[in-house]
């Protein structure tokens, strides 16, 4: 019996050793496995993001003002938060990128009344178009870029002559929501899920980040 519990621990120390072995260690402590991997997914090429204070087009009353401010705050939290080799810059000069997005809607929407037909369950709903660009190459990183416009035809001086080409294609902006729920009867109030609906955009937008699968 002891023989066979040496047996055992003997073999399960060289599965883990090989196991180990495998599991190739890379610099800062990440693992590659069977082609999964412990490392942020996010390009590593890019260190420096330059954010500008997002736009609003969305009609705004009183609590809503200023919502483009909190929102582009939870970005930086939100980058700066995570483990990833991106940290939000001040100066455009320094940044290897540049994230420019405009609030185009604010709307609150009731999911669920009472009998007496009172708002039992509401959600704060925040849309937003975002541009991704990166400013080493003009190179759009977020969405695509309209087609190119089509091939001129060969020369032929009996046809009018063509107007000049149109200017270089603009990157087309994504667009991104965020939603917060609140419920009135639990003390939640439209503060409480405007906070909410612009944290959980503020984390769809860097997950828009990530490098594509």
């Amino acid at each position: 019996l002891p023989m066979t519990r040496i047996t055992r621990r003997t073999v399960l120390a060289g599965g883990l050793a090989a196991l180990a072995s495998a599991a190739g260690c890379q610099s800062g402590g990440d693992f590659n496995l069977f082609g999964y991997t412990t490392q942020p997914p996010f390009d590593p090429d890019i260190r420096t993001v330059y954010i500008p204070v997002f736009k609003n087009t969305a009609f705004l009353t009183i609590p809503n003002r200023g919502i483009e401010v909190d929102l582009t705050e939870a970005i930086v939290r939100e980058i700066n938060g995570r483990r990833t080799p991106m940290r939000v810059v001040s100066d455009c000069s320094k940044a290897d990128t540049e994230l420019v997005g405009t609030i185009i809607a604010l709307n609150k929407n009731v999911l669920n009344r009472d009998r007496q037909n009172f708002a039992r369950e509401l959600e704060f709903v925040i849309t937003a178009e975002i541009v991704w660009r990166d400013l080493r190459n003009g190179r759009s990183l977020t969405g695509g870029t309209p087609p190119p416009p089509p091939a001129p035809e060969p020369f032929d001086p009996s046809l009018p002559v063509q107007p000049p080409p149109p200017p270089p294609a603009v990157a087309v902006p994504v667009r991104v929501v965020g939603v917060g729920r609140f419920l009135p009867e639990l003390g939640e109030s439209n503060a409480s899920g405007q906070q909410a609906a612009v944290q959980n955009l503020a984390r769809n937008i860097v997950n828009m980040m990530e490098k594509p699968w």
